[in-house]
């Protein structure tokens, strides 16, 4: 049973409609700690709203991510699971622990791996063969972009780098300039790069400094986001 009194949360009062059922979707699905872990975004959906239409990765991504933002969920890697911790669980609920079975789930801090904040991306909500444990044990670190001149093209480019790109140029269209760059690195093979990515910065750089293409960047930003999502990522 959920206390009344959750009917005077203002945070649940100031998200989206969609955000607020999927957050009570899941809630009889929590542990007696308030929390839950899945594998990736399809085997939430397959778990939690397995017949609610119209729910695809990217709007569950952005609504727990929503739900996080605004604090009413804490988002947490737990070895090779996407875990989450809904906030002041117990302060709705009567929970008697000796019906309750121990919560499996470590706690949000409990280890370094589950400290600070975490958000799920494009690319976490694409892989249906996650393997966080492995990924924050290398903590930030960014595998090393590198042209292949052989086969033609960037490998290490991650949807990150490039929604970062996005972000930062927000007047490039960040596809083309890399279609450019190739070309250029083609034709100049005497010019091969020790640091891909300082080249691909200064590159970006340099073109938004010239003024870039004219169209919103909000618009621009939805459209590519949405694309990267939709389709393999091509390096």
């Amino acid at each position: 049973m959920i206390d009344k009194r959750v009917s005077n949360s203002k945070k649940l009062g100031n998200i989206t409609d969609k955000s607020a059922r999927l957050y009570f979707m899941i809630y009889p699905h929590l542990d007696k700690k308030g929390r839950i872990a899945f594998d990736d975004l399809d085997d939430l959906r397959t778990e939690i709203i397995p017949y609610l239409r119209g729910w695809g990765l990217k709007k569950i991504r952005l609504s727990l991510n929503e739900l996080a933002d605004i604090e009413l969920i804490q988002l947490y890697p737990d070895k090779n699971k996407i875990a989450m911790e809904f906030t002041r669980f117990e302060n709705f609920q009567t929970i008697r622990d000796d019906r309750e079975a121990a919560s499996r789930i470590i706690a949000l801090g409990e280890t370094p791996e589950s400290s600070g904040v975490f958000r799920i991306t494009p690319a976490l909500s694409l892989s249906l063969s996650l393997s966080l444990s492995k990924g924050m044990k290398e903590g930030n670190k960014k595998k090393e972009i590198y042209f292949d001149f052989e086969k033609r093209k960037f490998f290490n480019i991650t949807i990150e780098d490039k929604a970062g790109w996005l972000d930062a140029y927000p007047a490039i269209d960040i596809d083309q300039q890399l279609r450019e760059m190739r070309e250029w690195l083609l034709a100049n093979p005497n010019k091969k790069k020790s640091n891909y990515r300082k080249f691909i910065n200064n590159w970006l750089s340099s073109q938004q400094d010239k003024g870039g293409i004219k169209s919103s960047y909000q618009d621009q930003r939805k459209k590519k986001l949405d694309e990267w999502e939709k389709k393999p990522l091509e390096d």
